[in-house]
């Protein structure tokens, strides 16, 4: 019932257009048609990647056929995609534009940036002092009746005149009211005097685990927090209309960017849940496939099961499944609560042997995993530091010895440090490599103020390793932990990954690159990828993720028709012109669900 219900959905939402015949020119619907075999919809004329085989990158097909129940009858050459076309087959011209699979974004956080862009405080294109403390003026001066201002997107690189982060002082002028922002990272909360007497926040307050209350030269909080959650004893509470809302809103900003499907990593919004998207897919205006998860907390993992076990058993669903359990092992670099295995820089002024703590001891984080991997879901760890990377990789292994041989698929993300030893732990434990290359160059407003700051240029230039990674067996997947990225178009991180350089300078205002070695902003050219690994990590290996890849993430026959139409063959594009791709069409089920076929 659902499934009918999302075809009549994604029928009407465009009308197929631009209809010639097969190879180069006739009137539609002319070809050999095969008793049986006549497609929904025949696609020609194209450079039609399949990520199929080893050399996929090398042999483009031309065509394709889709069935009316949204699956793939054909992939091939032109004059072979005759025989699928019928009297009511509509026939499109791809008019040389190339399909890639539907995209897989596999560390997303539903739903994204839509209740800030819509109802907050949008601090996510503000990158330093002065535009954010402006555009918190504005919010505030168009919104003077709100009891407390809450926001969301605030970079930490940005720095005052004397190089200090975010302060209460800097905020208290603009309102007499409790305003908490947090960090475009999501572990960083900004607070004004009135928040911290709100929260009851000072100088006695206790430091959570894993967590740090920065604090001036008296002893007295900033006003800046790290995964200091718990002490924030109040949420943006949205209605069901400003849900539903957002959640339209992200829907349709992730059809624009050409994702199909996503594996979840936690929900960020007050209110976000599967229900949500369930009664989305019965009105049938779900537009992704998703794997769904839920945070893990170190105080009562348990509870966190039980949540999971009661969704799996209550969620009915075509497009969405139960899978994931999500855990934090530390915290980040840009607040010190990233665990390191050599201390941080002096710079970051927390002592000369500081290098934080993890979120878990070591006998829970084991018990808990051994729990997560009887019960049947995943195991998917954030981890910043390598002392966090290294302590994951450890339990993971136990827990996977202890329950026995399996199908895991078990998923690190981030792995912004780590050490040489442990890289060959990915291949050895079947480790998925869940990474974020939006990040990995030396980001402007922010590689100089936080990274190499905090850990010193010589560690900090190693950060996020991809290539060594992969020659030591990892899986690659790869996404933009949207909303950290606010700007989640998968060509921007494909361009880094193959360029770990600059990929978007118009959205940092600063000067392009010509030269893909240009200095300014290059991180350790050695982690570089070819074009052939990105679309792998957004396609098959995030469908590997998911337990899908017999399903999605290729285009052969039999899977569904997940797909994308692009303007560029980024197979052959220039690295530095990868950045600037359009998706013309994105396709789920066979049915457009963005854009259109008139090109």
């Amino acid at each position: 019932m659902k499934k009918k219900g999302m075809v009549l959905f994604l029928a009407f939402v465009l009308v197929l257009a631009a209809f010639t015949g097969c190879g180069g020119g006739g009137d539609e619907g002319e070809g050999t048609e095969t008793e049986g075999t006549a497609a929904a919809t025949v696609l020609t004329n194209g450079v039609i990647y399949t990520v199929e085989g080893d050399d996929w990158d090398q042999n483009a097909a031309q065509a394709m056929a889709v069935g009316e129940d949204g699956t793939i009858l054909f992939v091939g050459s032109d004059e072979d995609a005759q025989a699928y076309i019928g009297d009511a087959t509509e026939v499109v011209d791809l008019a040389g534009n190339t399909v890639l699979p539907g995209l897989i974004d596999s560390h997303n956080h539903p739903i994204g940036t839509a209740l800030t862009e819509l109802f907050e405080i949008n601090l996510y294109y503000d990158f330093d002092r002065e535009g954010s403390l402006a555009t918190i003026t504005s919010f505030v001066e168009e919104n003077p009746d709100l009891d407390i201002y809450w926001g969301n997107g605030f970079n930490m690189g940005m720095v005052d005149a004397e190089g200090n982060p975010p302060n209460k002082t800097w905020i208290d002028e603009i309102t007499d009211k409790p305003m908490v922002l947090i960090s475009n990272d999501g572990h960083n909360t900004w607070l004004n005097t009135p928040a911290l007497a709100l929260f009851g926040i000072d100088a006695s307050t206790p430091t959570p685990t894993g967590g740090n209350i920065h604090k001036d030269a008296n002893g007295e909080p900033t006003g800046l927090l790290t995964d200091c959650g718990e002490l924030i004893t109040l949420s943006h509470e949205y209605t069901e209309e400003q849900l539903a809302e957002g959640t339209a809103w992200y829907l349709n900003v992730m059809r624009e960017w050409g994702y199909t499907a996503i594996s979840s990593a936690g929900v960020l919004d007050t209110g976000v849940n599967p229900y949500i998207f369930e009664e989305l897919e019965d009105a049938g205006e779900l537009t992704l496939r998703i794997n769904y998860s839920y945070m893990m907390d170190p105080a009562d993992y348990q509870a966190g099961l039980d949540t999971l076990d009661t969704w799996k058993a209550e969620i009915d669903s075509e497009l969405m499944d139960i899978t994931t359990a999500k855990f934090f092992a530390d915290g980040v670099i840009e607040g010190v609560t990233g665990y390191l295995l050599e201390p941080y820089a002096e710079a970051a002024g927390m002592g000369s042997d500081y290098v934080s703590e993890p979120l878990w001891t070591e006998d829970v984080f084991k018990e808990a995993m051994v729990a997560t991997l009887e019960k049947g879901y995943q195991i998917h760890v954030h981890s910043i530091g390598d002392a966090a990377t290294r302590l994951t990789l450890d339990c993971i292994e136990y827990a996977q010895e202890t329950v026995g041989e399996g199908d895991y698929r078990n998923v690190i993300a981030h792995l912004q440090l780590v050490d040489e030893a442990d890289k060959p732990r990915f291949g050895e434990l079947g480790i998925i490599a869940n990474l974020q290359p939006f990040w990995h160059m030396k980001e402007p407003d922010w590689y100089t103020y936080v990274d190499e700051l905090v850990l010193g240029a010589e560690r900090a230039w190693t950060e996020y390793p991809v290539k060594s990674l992969m020659d030591n067996g990892a899986i690659l997947t790869s996404s933009g932990d949207y909303p950290v990225s606010p700007t989640n178009d998968p060509f921007w991180a494909i361009e880094s990954g193959l360029t770990r350089n600059l990929n978007n300078a118009e959205y940092y205002g600063v000067e392009d690159i010509t030269d893909i070695d240009d200095p300014t902003w290059l991180l350790n050219p050695d982690e570089r990828v070819d074009v052939k690994t990105m679309v792998e990590a957004y396609t098959i290996n995030g469908a590997y993720q998911m337990f899908k890849d017999d399903q999605i993430g290729s285009l052969a026959v039999g899977k569904f028709a997940d797909f994308i139409v692009i303007d560029q063959d980024i197979m052959q594009a220039n690295p530095l012109d990868v950045d600037g791709t359009n998706v013309l069409a994105t396709v789920l089920n066979g049915a457009v669900i963005y854009g259109g076929y008139q090109f």
